[in-house]
């Protein structure tokens, strides 16, 4: 289906396309006003390059560009800190640039959860509903100390 649809929008079957024009038309998929799914550009995409790889083409040019994550740097993560006015929003954005956390991690971390005298914390059905342990630098310990210490206080615990 795929691959009938970029035959029929250049009128020629998609192994006499260019490179230039193969782009052209993934580029055309992501600009359309109703965009497609996610699935089919990439379905598009995986057919595209078993065509190509199958009839002896070149097709390196399909291939996935890993990026590597914008890291932050020790001024920009403390102007995010900075700008929070709620002392949770900074403890969740103190576990999720120091243990690298992700988002829906960061929502399950419990207090139970956290152990100072190994400096570790346990991620609890992360991703791939694994459990693992991640560290905690003494920075951050410093930092959630006071605030669980403010908890203990509250609830009279």
């Amino acid at each position: 289906m795929h691959i009938a649809a970029i035959a029929l929008h250049y009128g020629k079957i998609p192994t006499e396309l260019d490179q230039e024009q193969v782009h052209e038309y993934l580029f055309m998929l992501q600009q359309r006003s109703i965009t497609p799914s996610q699935p089919y550009f990439k379905h598009t995409v995986y057919g595209l390059r078993f065509l190509l790889k199958s009839e002896g083409l070149p097709y390196s040019y399909l291939q996935k560009v890993n990026k590597l994550p914008v890291v932050l740097n020790k001024q920009e993560v403390w102007a995010m800190l900075k700008g929070c006015s709620l002392l949770k929003h900074k403890v969740l954005i103190g576990l999720l640039y120091g243990c690298g956390l992700r988002c829906l991690e960061v929502r399950s971390v419990k207090l139970a959860d956290l152990d100072f005298d190994r400096r570790q914390l346990k991620v609890v059905q992360g991703k791939g509903k694994k459990d693992r342990y991640v560290p905690l630098s003494e920075h951050l310990i410093r930092g959630l100390i006071g605030p669980i210490s403010m908890i203990h206080a509250t609830n009279g615990l």
